[in-house]
């Protein structure tokens, strides 16, 4: 545990009303640091058991953005608000720390970033075509999304209760709908009895991710859920019942891999792209019985370069051209940011409607831009 966190921890503490970590406050001597932490172990174990499961949650949530990701998440976040960190949190404070931090002076913040944190540890996004309105038009749905959800797990005998949390942001709004599941048995302990026969009905949470307008005038709704793209489709369908009053229409295709079975097939657009390359590919047959895969594992290679090397070496290259591409695994190169030191990435496309890039993290960002420019991207009008 670093030093700074026990100050820190001396004012979440206090926050809660818990004075018997008082000894925590102000500055502590570092040669008492194993003293100190199990002091707090001491203490916490005579905590009652409803106030250490509140102590136990709020670190939990603590600990989701103690990550680098998380940190910058936080100090982006305030930035968005106007709020300006001492300058002792962004330097010498760990990231665990940074998240104590603003927890404890910051709530609101921490929150927001909380909440975007969710968005930014999905991948494997499904995206459809819809009509473009305002983020706050979609965001005041709210209601409207509860209700339909509520109805469509009607006939599946859960459901009766969903929430529906909106995050608004400049040019997206992130929404998580959260629906109560089947029953579960658990084993539970309350007042010094164990019950074995407890029940409890768990939440499961559906991520809609909605950008209002691209470059063809059309909004983009994406979808992270459990399940295949069949039930990913019905909860988009539902969705877009409830916000738009329209029927989804996911016909359209959004990534078109077929442009690397061209030989020639090169992306570019971005003074920051030192380099990418192909790093692995699926073909599938027409009638999709047949699937097999190329990887190449050779870092001298650039580009598709070192695909069709072994798709030419195996005399593949003409049978490829009547197969489709089913998948692509790519690796790209930028210039090194305080965020990605190394500045290399590296995501998946499934056709025709998945790619795993998220659209937050500054060099997704740029890549999902160069993937708009290659025409891999091709924004729903295939």
């Amino acid at each position: 545990m670093e030093i700074n966190a026990y100050p820190l921890l001396g004012e979440y503490f206090k926050k809660q009303e818990l004075h018997q970590f008082d000894f925590l406050q102000g500055e502590l001597d570092k040669k008492l640091a194993v003293k100190t932490v199990e002091k707090i172990e001491e203490e916490m174990q005579k905590l009652d058991t409803k106030k250490k499961t509140e102590v136990e949650r709020d670190f939990s949530e603590i600990n989701k953005l103690s990550s680098e990701q998380g940190a910058s998440n936080l100090l982006d976040e305030a930035t968005g608000q106007g709020v300006q960190a001492p300058v002792d949190v962004f330097v010498d404070y760990a990231n665990h720390d940074k998240a104590l931090w603003f927890f404890v002076h910051h709530p609101n913040i921490f929150n927001e970033a909380v909440a975007v944190q969710q968005f930014l540890d999905l991948n494997g996004w499904k995206r459809v075509p819809v009509p473009s309105k305002s983020i706050d038009f979609v965001a005041g749905k709210k209601e409207a999304i509860k209700e339909a959800f509520q109805e469509h797990y009607k006939s599946e005998l859960r459901g009766d209760y969903c929430f529906v949390d909106a995050y608004t942001k400049k040019d997206r709004v992130y929404v998580v709908v959260g629906v109560q599941d089947y029953a579960q048995s658990d084993i539970t302990a309350e007042n010094g009895k164990i019950n074995k026969k407890s029940v409890r009905r768990p939440f499961f949470e559906i991520y809609f991710l909605y950008r209002p307008k691209n470059e063809e005038n059309e909004g983009e709704l994406e979808i992270k859920a459990r399940g295949g793209w069949k039930r990913q489709s019905e909860l988009l369908k539902v969705f877009c019942a409830a916000v738009f009053d329209i029927e989804l229409d996911d016909s359209k295709q959004t990534f078109n891999l077929n442009l690397l079975k061209d030989a020639s097939f090169d992306i570019s657009g971005d003074s920051d792209l030192e380099w990418w390359k192909l790093k692995s590919v699926e073909f599938r047959t027409t009638n999709r019985k047949t699937v097999f895969r190329v990887a190449v594992s050779d870092d001298s290679y650039a580009g598709v370069a070192g695909i069709w090397s072994f798709l030419r070496k195996y005399k593949l290259d003409y049978d490829v051209q009547n197969m489709l591409v089913n998948r692509a695994d790519f690796q790209m190169k930028f210039a090194p940011t305080p965020k990605h030191p190394r500045g290399t990435i590296s995501f998946y496309i499934n056709w025709k409607d998945t790619c795993q890039l998220n659209s937050i993290d500054e060099l997704h960002i740029k890549a999902h831009k160069l993937l708009k420019k290659s025409g891999l991207d091709c924004g729903f009008t295939q």
